[in-house]
């Protein structure tokens, strides 16, 4: 391959060079030419090999330097470690005398820093009554704002009695501020006619509104600045320590706090005390004065007070917000107030329970106050009151249920009379109790509390349970008549609740708290885990911080895969009264298939084989004198049972129904006789013309639900010959061997054969059986 290759790059070069006999006088010149190249070529190799060498030299060369250096390297560092270590000895002693010495000096900067702080305090301090005593206020919340400013500063740290002194002092100045300013804060709101309240007296008209108003501004801001850390304004606000418990709850500004002081004492005047107005009874008293007073106040908090915050750069701050928030306190103290009392008076406290439902509802829908601030609703969920709460709620709800079970019209639909509302025919019992659960989902779906909404719900499933087992009881009581009155009517029941349940699981009330409630499990869960040992080994995974919290929750659903989640809050007492539900059904099912079971003595009896011939009964064909009684009976079963089920009860009643009928005639009937053509005839009209017309009033097509019986009908009147072709291809498919099979010219597929004649549901040994039950066809 590479001779070839040279060969025809040879033959190119003269081809290309020597075309012609002159072009060979040029031959000399190449030939010089490519001389030269080979020169040049030889020089260059040579210079190569004599250049590298010498650069391979220099590199051995610098790369023995380096070694030596670095050798000698290595001895100076070994020195030096051996010297270090030497001096590290030698000074060892003295590090230690001067390790204590700086731990001292620190502790000492501690001390100092103590002292400079505590000095500071007392010189701020110092510096407040200094301005007090020149009457400078300004200069006095000027030093004031620097106390704050240091305990802000300071709050984080570990010096608790530095930390209290600091607060004491603060607390110290700022009453004696406060008053300073307060007495003219609230010397020029009387001015204004602060607050707004109805009197009898006429009062004299403001005349130097403007001067007021912008003196009323100066001290607004005064008394801003005054204003406690949030750390410590709570503590000292004389907030009830109940109260406290409620979360969101924290002091009102300053200066409203101010403006709030004349309605609370007018609040306490009235609603506190051996006052008529202070009647545990009438709630409603103190709730309306209110609302009423954040109705009045409105305005002219919006004109005058909002404006003073704005220019404060407090405008996030609503001055209505907050004076209503403040009267919202108020409230809640008064219902904290007058809880123990009312623990003893059922019929107070479920009043006060309204009204204040009622008080909520309008603070939040009318006044617009904001969902996330606490409200007298905060106060109802408290433990105190709210186990005192659903007690109440629990013996209130079952003594409805024993009036609604009582009354002589419990299992009455009360729209019995209106065809058109009774389809689903429910009793009274069953609709007021839903209505009894859904007044009590009413009064706790505003609580902001998750657990006591659970508390609440945990309630609703005991009372639904309680009206269950009540429901089993007057169910046994009334076996005896599976299809009366009494045991329709608690069927209905039990499938309105049924599907009332099934729509309040779908509702986002519902779907929130069936969350809440599996986190809440979950949690409980992984705390209860913390004590075994697969679980220890999951926290330990979950508290490392290298893993990522997709990581951690994925360790942890494998370590707690036991964890059962629920699909609705309603699950468990649904699946409760569908059971019952289904086995009533099949109850009243049975007993009217007994029923017609024990009528049917002699028509399962009748002389099938002896009848007339076809043509003989085609004058006098009518339904069998044996079947007039079993389907009279079963008739009137579905009337009383259509007009005293709903529906869709009645839809599963029918269908269980006939499913029965249907196996009893082909198995008991049909199965159990032979027929003649003429039996085969009178059968298939009693089945076709009598027994599924019954059924035709509830359906429009009543044969799909009497497929055996009605098929084997068409095997009984099949024609002689045809039966006789099918026949045989039944016995040969259930009978003869494959190569007894093969021998036939003809082989019909069995399946084919059965379709042809419409026969889809029976198996091919209940066809050949069938078939065998006909005298007319020979034996094969």
């Amino acid at each position: 391959m590479a001779a070839s290759t040279n060969e025809d790059v040879l033959i190119d070069f003269i081809n290309k060079n020597f075309e012609t006999i002159q072009s060979l006088d040029c031959l000399t010149n190449l030939r010089d030419q490519y001389k030269h190249q080979v020169e040049c070529l030889e020089e260059k190799i040579s210079k190569v090999g004599t250049e590298i060498p010498s650069e391979i030299d220099r590199a051995v060369s610098v790369a023995e330097n380096i070694s030596k250096q670095i050798n000698k390297l290595e001895g100076t560092v070994d020195s030096l470690c051996h010297d270090i270590s030497d001096h590290n000895h030698s000074i060892k002693p003295m590090v230690g005398e001067f390790s204590a010495l700086v731990e001292r000096i620190h502790e000492v900067e501690k001390y100092a820093h103590y002292l400079s702080t505590v000095a500071k305090i007392e010189d701020i301090s110092s510096q407040i009554q200094a301005s007090l005593l020149t009457e400078s206020l300004s200069s006095a919340v000027t030093c004031f704002n620097e106390l704050t400013d240091l305990h802000n500063a300071l709050h984080s740290s570990s010096c608790k009695r530095l930390l209290d002194f600091l607060k004491e002092s603060i607390l110290f100045w700022n009453k004696i501020l406060r008053d300073r300013i307060a007495v003219e804060f609230e010397e020029v709101l009387k001015a204004l006619r602060w607050p707004l309240v109805v009197t009898t007296l006429k009062a004299s008209p403001v005349t130097n509104v403007t001067e007021l108003k912008e003196r009323m501004k100066k001290l607004f801001k005064k008394v801003l600045s005054l204003q406690l850390p949030d750390s410590i304004s709570l503590e000292s606000s004389g907030v009830n320590l109940q109260l406290q418990k409620v979360g969101g709850i924290k002091p009102l500004l300053l200066p409203l706090e101010l403006m709030l002081k004349p309605l609370r004492k007018r609040f306490r005047y009235h609603f506190y005390g051996q006052k008529q107005t202070n009647s545990l009874d009438k709630p409603e008293w103190y709730l309306t004065q209110v609302l009423s007073w954040i109705r009045d106040h409105g305005d002219f908090l919006d004109r005058n007070i909002q404006p003073i915050l704005d220019e404060a750069k407090k405008g996030y701050i609503s001055a209505r917000m907050e004076l209503t928030r403040g009267l919202v306190i108020i409230v809640m103290e008064k219902i904290l107030h007058d809880l123990p009392e009312l623990a003893y008076e059922e019929a107070n406290f479920s009043h006060l329970i309204d009204e204040v439902l009622l008080f909520d509802s309008e603070l939040r829908n009318t006044y617009l106050y904001p969902p996330i601030l606490p409200g007298c609703l905060d106060v109802l969920c408290l433990p105190e009151a709210l186990t005192k709460w659903l007690i109440i709620e629990k013996k209130f709800a079952m003594q409805k249920i024993e009036q609604m079970l009582n009354s002589p019209t419990c299992w009455e639909s009360q729209y019995k009379d209106i065809s058109d509302l009774d389809e689903v025919r429910v009793p009274e019992c069953a609709e007021s109790f839903m209505m009894l659960l859904q007044t009590i989902t009413d009064r706790y779906r505003k609580l902001p509390v998750s657990d006591a909404k659970l508390q609440f719900l945990g309630l609703q499933l005991e009372l639904l349970e309680d009206f269950r087992m009540r429901l089993v009881q007057v169910m046994k009581n009334t076996s005896t008549a599976p299809t009366g009155h009494i045991q329709c009517a608690v069927l209905n029941a039990v499938h309105y609740v049924t599907q009332v349940l099934r729509d309040w699981s779908e509702l986002t009330f519902f779907l929130q708290l069936l969350c809440y409630k599996n986190n809440r499990s979950f949690k409980t869960e992984i705390a209860e885990s913390s004590d075994l040992d697969q679980p220890v080994i999951m926290k330990e995974k979950l508290m490392n911080e290298n893993k990522s919290e997709d990581d951690s929750a994925e360790s942890l659903l494998a370590g707690l895969s036991h964890i059962s989640m629920e699909h609705t809050v309603f699950e468990e007492i649904t699946s409760l009264f569908e059971s019952m539900e289904t086995d009533m059904i099949r109850a009243a099912c049975n007993y009217v298939f007994t029923d017609v079971q024990a009528r049917s003595q002699a028509y399962r009896k009748d002389r099938w084989i002896s009848l007339p011939a076809p043509k003989e009964l085609t004058t006098t064909l009518g339904l069998s004198q044996s079947a007039c009684e079993m389907f009279l009976v079963l008739k009137d079963h579905l009337c009383t049972m259509e007009g005293q089920l709903s529906k869709f009860l009645f839809d599963r009643f029918w269908h269980r129904l006939v499913k029965s009928i249907d196996e009893f005639i082909f198995k008991e009937v049909i199965l159990m006789n032979h027929f003649n053509d003429g039996g085969a005839v009178q059968i298939q009209f009693d089945i076709t013309r009598n027994l599924i017309p019954l059924f035709g009033d509830y359906t429009n097509s009543p044969d799909s639900y009497f497929r055996l019986s009605k098929e084997a009908c068409t095997l009984l009147t099949l024609k002689k010959g045809s039966a006789l072709l099918l026949k045989e291809v039944i016995y040969s498919h259930l009978h003869e061997t494959a190569e007894q099979q093969q021998l036939k010219q003809v082989q019909p597929n069995v399946s084919e054969a059965l379709r042809d004649v419409g026969i889809n549901t029976l198996s091919v040994d209940q066809c050949e059986q069938v078939l065998s039950l006909r005298t007319s066809l020979s034996i094969s």
